[in-house]
């Protein structure tokens, strides 16, 4: 039997599918819903989003959230916004200001960017409006630039707005899979348009600037510019650390008014090199141009197709409204009381409330769509030979066209399954630790298709992707990591996808030394790994493979055996038990004299291990590195002498003291990558403030993770710690406000710190969870009880099948630090309790009217959970049942049962001991006697 950092979970509700589009035009939201939160109502939530956090670099880290202000709907194809010039790789997101800036540059506008990549990629149909014929780019393809006050500029969910300094002001708003822009000119004499096909996110480099080809690009104009049409190149991700190959993005482009006619000779309203510069005939009474574009991975035809289904006739006012009004409804999934209550709140509260929901925000903006409101996409079967390095010309080769209803799967049910939408841009180094589950507990529809979309991604390129761009597989950091997104995903609620051919693909992935996605190996060096146990001079590729390897083991034991069992699979609990050792090589590279994760050598005597050697940690250290996987914690903390050693480790790693009187600052929780103490910018130390309820100190779980909180983030331009990588960074700080963590990532389990808000309603679903504090973190950091539903916890952590059976979680706080939860194993099995009651005293041997005996069982501090009940006299076994419905089993005594005395128990024996323990019933006493003649 598999013991895990922390327990499985059960399914949860797939929740309701949101629509993004307008096939029709829009109406605004009203503003009069129902304030009370948690009875079905929305709360105007949008409000509190603040898209320019994060668009600065950090004073402590170095590196910016990477994120866009652009618009863009949750999960959207299409975020249409500014590109700036980037410097290295801040402002890989397409838009970088410093963070008291009071003005900044616009290369241009692209209608594609990545949420918080820590590498550049996508930002294609670049275009500027001027009130000069002044073109967006050189002939050379390199971007000119506009500047802007940062004071004209705004931001919203689904909208940015900002007024250059060539005195034209833009607007953008997005759907789905549409961009629209409404450009506001100084008069009607200065309507000029410029687009640019080269331009893309290599274009705010210097480095790369002006290298694409327009003999790889393409571009239509209308003779009276109402329609422009043609193909741009998206980047390779992270050239040249990421994937080897471009791809195209079409778009088709409508404008609201015609060509204002030229002299003979004049350049504008002409095509050259892949690039115009229009002018429009504009009026004194409307000085605007309004532009509305559908962009596609397939072809300029779907490219106006989704246009004209999205966005047809809707007005800029009526998309901008569907747009609020959808993130408003995604963000309702979580409900802060607070905000019900907007014109009441302290400084304090607003600004907690916009960090909270700015993250969640961010949690919604991707993973993004990628096929087309037909369901076409670009696949990402590629033929080989494989290109070794990227075209920095643009050249993107041919591929096939494939489609969503293409691929239906029959699920463990039998019932046939098929997916909607086709996603695109999984950053799942990034995503595994916290954003996947997080999605997946509050959108399973979108997860799921998420899913079913690295299944057919593995399908079409022959493995699991590493990180997925437009339709390539990227390999920018090291480690299988689709295998812990597809064990967090599933654990965490999003199964309607096609299981079978992912435990396949899984499988294949650990098992085959061959496995590879269009070339790019799952497993780096497969058979000196399976050898030796360890990569040779390498940590964190180590580390990332046991990872992957625990993922793959979880993953296969959530699955039902029927899946297991198929002969498309064929994992038998062998090969699970062979990566659950797997996932303990940790200790092939770990120095037990010093009590440090290390590297070691390769082998220079076949079948011993080579000698270890100073360890190599991909942008951070061994002390954030130590606690990154929190699935092996329990024999970590074993390993360095037990808890008060943990303790002291991650006292020096957040610079606190056991007192918990020392408050540490900004530098030393976010120190950067060179830091000996932690770094909050970078994932691999996100379990960690949570070690301390595995190490009996949980009061400073519940101290680090506020001071976090309040002082690594705020609502700054520079307000995150680091690259915000596609919601990582976003969803830790979702987590943290609801005081839980998913520290063993591929397991459903929730570590708990305390909640950031008194009243917070989970939307999971149907089903809603209540969590409410009696005092205000800020003031009372500390937990001195909680009750679930009634029943007292005393573990530091939940089960997620717990969270999502439960109706309210009520913690009581304290101002200084408590006992709570110090003497209860976290992950150790919760306590049953059997009783037993006869429906009578005595029986007659032989008779028609048997005595029957039933046990009920209750469980200390979780759900009912499965077992059999043995029902015995003395010794002798009367009975089995499997314990039912309700915690009860009942049996009949048999009616051959002995004359005399007899002493009845009932003993509880759970299918899984880790889980929870067994436990027999006090005695009955039963009087059989003779029948009567």
């Amino acid at each position: 039997m598999r013991r895990s950092a922390l327990t499985r979970c059960s399914a949860l509700v797939a929740g309701a599918t949101l629509v993004a589009g307008l096939a029709q035009p829009a109406v605004a939201a009203s503003n009069g819903h129902d304030t009370t939160p948690g009875k079905g109502s929305e709360l105007q939530l949008t409000q509190f989003v603040n898209p320019f956090i994060g668009t600065a670099v950090s004073s402590t880290s170095g590196y910016a959230g990477n994120v866009n202000p652009g618009a863009q709907v949750p999960f959207g194809m299409v975020d249409f916004g500014p590109d700036m010039p980037r410097t290295n790789f801040n402002g890989s997101g397409g838009y970088l200001t410093a963070a008291n800036a009071t003005s900044g540059k616009v290369n241009f506008f692209s209608l594609t960017h990545l949420n918080g990549p820590g590498c550049p990629g996508q930002g294609v149909v670049g275009m500027m409006p001027a009130s000069t014929p002044q073109a967006v780019s050189t002939a050379a393809g390199k971007p000119v630039g506009v500047g802007f006050k940062t004071a004209t500029e705004s931001a919203h969910p689904g909208e940015y707005a900002v007024t250059l300094d060539n005195k034209v002001g833009v607007d953008l708003t997005a759907t789905t899979r549409t961009g629209m822009a409404q450009f506001t000119y100084p008069d009607k004499d200065s309507g000029y348009f410029s687009l640019d096909t080269r331009l893309n996110a290599n274009s705010n480099s210097s480095s790369g600037a002006g290298k694409i080809s327009a003999a790889n690009t393409a571009l239509t104009v209308a003779d009276d510019g109402r329609v422009l049409t043609g193909k741009t190149v998206a980047p390779a991700f992270c050239t040249p650390y990421g994937t080897q190959f471009n791809s195209n993005v079409y778009f088709y482009l409508e404008a609201d008014k015609p060509l204002r006619a030229q002299a003979d000779g004049s350049t504008v309203n002409t095509v050259s090199n892949g690039a115009t510069v229009l002018q429009y005939d504009l009026t004194d009474k409307d000085p605007t141009l309004t532009v509305r574009v559908g962009i596609s991975s397939v072809s300029v035809a779907n490219a106006k197709l989704n246009l004209k289904t999205e966005n047809a006739r809707s007005t800029f006012d009526q998309v901008r409204a569907q747009a609020d009004a959808t993130w408003n409804t995604r963000l309702n999934s979580i409900q802060v009381g607070e905000a019900a209550r907007p014109a009441s709140l302290t400084a304090g509260q607003r600004t907690d409330l916009t960090k909270f929901y700015t993250g969640l925000y961010r949690v919604f903006g991707s993973p993004t769509t990628y096929s087309d409101v037909n369901g076409d996409f670009r696949s990402m079967e590629a033929t080989a030979p494989y290109p070794s390095g990227v075209d920095t010309t643009g050249g993107v080769p041919d591929r096939p066209v494939a489609n969503v209803r293409d691929y239906t799967y029959k699920k463990p049910d039998g019932s046939t399954g098929r997916y909607a939408t086709h996603y695109s841009s999984l950053s799942m180094w990034d995503t595994y630790r916290s954003q996947a589950q997080l999605l997946a507990m509050l959108a399973p529809d979108v997860a799921s298709d998420v899913m079913q979309s690295l299944v057919v991604d593995g399908e079409q390129c022959g493995a699991f992707p590493h990180w997925v761009d437009a339709s390539d597989d990227s390999t920018p950091m090291a480690g299988d990591n689709a295998l812990p997104v597809l064990a967090a995903s599933y654990a965490f609620g999003a199964k309607d996808f096609d299981v079978t051919t992912a435990a396949r693909l899984a499988k294949q992935s650990v098992f085959d030394p061959t496995s590879s996605c269009n070339g790019r190996a799952s497993m780096s060096e497969p058979e000196t790994y399976l050898r030796d146990g360890y990569h040779a001079d390498a940590t964190s590729a180590n580390i990332e493979q046991y990872a992957g390897d625990h993922a793959a083991a979880a993953f296969f034991s959530a699955l039902p055996d029927r899946v297991l069992a198929d002969p498309r699979v064929d994992v038998t609990q062998a090969d699970i038990a062979r990566l659950d050792d797997r996932s303990s090589w940790w200790k092939n590279i770990f120095d037990f004299t010093n009590g440090t994760i290390v590297a070691r050598k390769a082998p220079t005597t076949p079948g011993v291990p080579g000698s270890l050697e100073p360890g190599s940690y991909h942008e951070s250290t061994e002390p954030n590195y130590f606690w990154s996987f929190g699935y092996a914690w329990p024999d970590l903390i074993s390993t360095i002498g037990g808890k008060t050693s943990a303790v002291d480790r991650l006292n020096t790693l957040f610079s606190v003291d056991s007192a918990l009187t020392k408050v540490p600052t900004l530098q030393q929780l976010n120190g950067g990558q060179d830091s000996q103490g932690f770094y909050m910018g970078n994932e691999m130390g996100f379990p960690a403030p949570w070690a301390y309820n595995f190490a009996g100190k949980p009061a400073s779980t519940q101290y680090v993770v506020q001071q976090l909180m309040r002082t690594a983030f705020s609502t700054a331009r520079d307000g995150l710690p680091g690259n915000d990588d596609m919601g990582a960074l976003s969803s830790w700080y979702v987590f943290a406000g609801l005081g839980m963590f998913p520290v063993s990532q591929a397991e459903g389990g929730l570590a708990l710190s305390t909640p950031q808000f008194s009243d917070v309603t989970l939307r999971l679903g149907k089903h809603q969870v209540r969590i409410l504090t009696d005092q205000d973190a800020a003031t009372s950091p500390f937990i001195r009880s909680l009750r679930v539903d009634g029943r007292s916890q005393d573990r530091s952590s939940l089960s997620l099948d717990r969270l999502v059976s439960s109706s309210a979680l009520r913690y009581s706080l304290s101002s200084t630090a408590t006992t709570w939860a110090t003497t209860t194993d976290p992950t150790g099995p919760t306590t049953s309790r059997t009783t037993l009651q006869l429906s009578a005293g005595t029986q007659t041997q032989g008779t028609t009217a048997p005595v029957t005996a039933t046990a009920a069982v209750t469980f200390g501090d979780d759900v009912a959970q499965p077992g059999t009940v043995v029902f015995r006299d003395g010794l002798k076994v009367l009975a089995k049942a499997p314990l039912g419905v309700g915690g009860a089993a009942t049996v009949t005594v048999p009616a051959t049962t002995g004359v005399g005395l007899h002493l009845v128990t009932a003993t509880f024996v759970p299918a899984d001991r880790t889980r929870v323990t067994g436990s027999t019933s006090r005695v009955d006493l039963l009087w059989v006697g003779l029948a009567h003649h």
